[in-house]
């Protein structure tokens, strides 16, 4: 199910989270000038909290050797060491039970990178996409999301990317992107169809509306399954880069997926053109 693309969410489950303790940072990072250093903190990765060198102390401050460490605390923390503390356990907490749940329901997965991110700022209105991360190799991805705001994290779905694609084939000439890397073709849907981030909420696809309650935590490959996030402040994103030769069936990776459709469209195009005579 989850290879297919499907989201799941983990029935009567909610992450034993305090939520107080993200509640106390900062959302704003607007004070720091340096653009590529606001872009780490805006995806940060959750053991800058509780990995690394230990800081040293300065005059009743810590002073950490890693630029980002030390945002965290200066910025995010407003440099009180009780509350980057706090964040630090409550986080730590969530990464070990991530990796647990990870284990129960992925237990035959080989991965070979891990990406543990959590996103503690605001985002709202974001623009309908399926997630590209620019890697043209041919690998799965598992991802496991949780909510950690105590309040709603709320979600936009529409199409599996699949089931966007079969729709409007014909109507894009999506058939010149067989044999290519498939995030050309996420490129194009997303920014040149839907949008993009420049006309962000101007299309017309269908969508239902998810709210993920605090603690919730959900499971999708985010290269199929469309999303956009309408509110959300705190919440952990974690994926992993597995092996598709460890997969339940590895003709359930996206860029097999992609290519089989296309495949399917080319045995089909005959009777598109018959029926369009």
């Amino acid at each position: 199910m989850f290879e297919t693309g499907q989201l799941i969410i983990i029935k009567d489950y909610r992450l034993d989270f305090d939520y107080g303790a993200l509640a106390a940072l900062s959302k704003s990072t607007e004070s720091i000038a340096d653009p590529d250093l606001r872009r780490k903190l805006k995806k940060l990765t959750a053991p800058n909290f509780f990995k690394g060198t230990a800081p040293k102390e300065s005059r009743g401050k810590l002073v950490f050797p890693d630029q980002v460490r030390q945002a965290i605390y200066d910025t995010m923390c407003h440099g009180d060491r009780e509350i980057f503390d706090r964040a630090a356990r409550a986080l730590r907490s969530s990464h070990d039970e991530a990796m647990r749940i990870f284990e129960i329901c992925f237990p035959g997965y080989d991965p070979f990178r891990f990406i543990p991110s959590v996103r503690l700022t605001r985002t709202l209105f974001e623009n309908l996409h399926w997630d590209n991360h620019s890697i043209d190799a041919d690998f799965h991805q598992a991802r496991i999301f949780a909510n950690l705001d105590s309040r709603p994290r709320i979600w936009s779905i529409s199409l599996r990317f699949t089931d966007w694609v079969r729709k409007h084939y014909r109507e894009h000439g999506l058939e010149r992107f067989a044999g290519k890397d498939p995030n050309l073709m996420l490129d194009y849907i997303a920014g040149s169809v839907l949008g993009g981030t420049k006309n962000t909420w101007m299309d017309s696809e269908p969508r239902h509306r998810v709210a993920f309650d605090p603690g919730e935590v959900w499971l999708g490959e985010s290269r199929l399954i469309s999303h956009q996030i309408y509110y959300g402040e705190a919440a952990m994103v974690y994926m992993w880069f597995v092996n598709v030769g460890s997969m339940a069936n590895p003709d359930n990776r996206f860029n097999e997926q992609v290519e089989s459709l296309h495949r399917e469209m080319r045995a089909e195009a005959p009777k598109a053109e018959l029926t369009s005579v």
